[in-house]
C-alpha cells in the first residue's frame, strides 16, 4: 500500500485564503485528487485536525467526500512528542508489513529522519500546489 501522511493547514487551506476551516480552496482538494488517483495511495491524516472536535474533522470528511477521497486512518496522537515524524514512526511501525512507499505532505519540517526522503513541503502561504503533487506522485511511483 502507498500513503499519504496528509496535514491540513498549509496544504489544503493556506494563508493566503485566510487558513478557513471551510477549506474552501478546491485547486488543493483536485491536486490531492489527481495525488490519489496518480498512485493508488491512502490518506493517513496526521494533521492536528485528527485530535481537533467533531465538526472539523466532518467538515474536511465532507469536502474530501466531494473529491472521491477518504481518510483511511490518522496517526496516533502521543503525549510528550517534540515532532509529527514520531507519530508518522510509531504509524508507520504499527502498519510495517502493508506499507509500500510513503510521503508526508505537510508545510512543516519536523518529520524526524523522513525529512530528507518523504516530505514534500507545501508552501503555507498557498497550500498544495501542482509542482508539490508531481513531486508526489513521483516518491509514490518510483
Amino acid at each position: 500500500m502507498k500513503v499519504i501522511f496528509l496535514d491540513v493547514d498549509g496544504v489544503l487551506n493556506s494563508k493566503q485564503d485566510g487558513n478557513t476551516i471551510k477549506l474552501r480552496t478546491d485547486s488543493h482538494f483536485r491536486l490531492l485528487q489527481y495525488i490519489v488517483e496518480a498512485t493508488g495511495a491512502r490518506i493517513v491524516l496526521s494533521s492536528s485536525w485528527r485530535a481537533g472536535f467533531a465538526r472539523v474533522k466532518n467538515i474536511l470528511s465532507d469536502r474530501l467526500k466531494e473529491y472521491g477521497l477518504e481518510i483511511m486512518d490518522s496517526t496516533p496522537v502521543l503525549s510528550g512528542v517534540s515532532c509529527r515524524g514520531e507519530e508518522i514512526r510509531q504509524w508507520l511501525s504499527d502498519n510495517e508489513q502493508s506499507v509500500e512507499k510513503f510521503v508526508i505532505l505537510d508545510d512543516d519540517a519536523d518529520m524526524a529522519e523522513f525529512t530528507e526522503t518523504n516530505l514534500v513541503q507545501t508552501d503555507s502561504e498557498v497550500g498544495l500546489q501542482e509542482k508539490d503533487a508531481l513531486r508526489c506522485i513521483e516518491m509514490l511511483n518510483l
